[in-house]
């Protein structure tokens, strides 16, 4: 039951296997991040979602030229065979559209679930790493 909660809190990370939600992701990613190439993309995706999900070359980079195709992204730069991706002028007019509630709400949002995520883990956290988060905690009720 945990686990179903904990996914369906994620909602920027539930649905990136499905559909169109690596589509949002890649435009995020390259949003927050600046141009990355395609494997770079793969390891962001990776990293946000905890390890749960690395999308394949063979999803990453249809995507990637669709978005081209789309004019949302363009090669910005080329190394060698690498190339980096970033935001046309059209893409961050698309991002930028996202109300400051909206994202406040989709930073509450992951923050609940990573919230879950750590309770999930508790007795596999070091010293350290759960003094850490005692001061975080902290600095929540700080506010309140």
């Amino acid at each position: 039951m945990q686990n179903n909660i904990k996914f369906e809190l994620r909602t920027y990370h539930v649905h990136f296997h499905r559909g169109r939600g690596l589509r949002h992701i890649i435009l995020y990613l390259l949003y927050t991040n600046g141009p990355l190439t395609g494997a770079e993309i793969m390891e962001k995706v990776e990293e946000s979602s905890m390890g749960m999900w690395r999308p394949s070359p063979g999803s990453v980079y249809p995507m990637i030229r669709e978005l081209e195709a789309e004019g949302l992204i363009e090669v910005v730069k080329t190394e060698g065979t690498k190339k980096y991706y970033g935001l046309t002028n059209k893409g961050k007019e698309l991002l930028g559209g996202i109300p400051k509630e909206r994202r406040i709400d989709n930073a509450i949002t992951e923050l609940e679930s990573l919230v879950n995520y750590i309770l999930d883990n508790w007795d596999s956290l070091n010293s350290e790493e759960k003094d850490r988060i005692r001061k975080i905690v902290e600095k929540l009720k700080s506010v309140s």
